[in-house]
């Protein structure tokens, strides 16, 4: 868990709140990065954009069913 070490680390006095929050930003940053280059590897990934969908989460969900059912992932 992000975060953890660094709101220990502000609790027992060895930060300041704003390196505490500095810090899990920054981590949070780098791990959604390395999630991102990992998902690109996968040739199965489908990407979808919630713009396209007006941020609307019930088509999102319509859309990926969709998928499932034409991959025969799902019935």
């Amino acid at each position: 868990g992000i975060g953890y070490k660094e709101m220990c680390d502000y609790i027992n006095g060895n930060c300041t709140r704003e390196e505490a929050i500095y810090t899990i930003k920054r981590d949070t940053r780098h791990f959604a990065k390395r999630q991102i280059t990992w998902f690109k590897r996968e040739e199965d990934v489908i990407w979808l954009n919630k713009q396209d969908y007006a941020y609307d989460e019930d088509k999102i969900l319509g859309t990926m069913l969709e998928i499932l059912r034409e991959k025969d992932i799902i019935k």
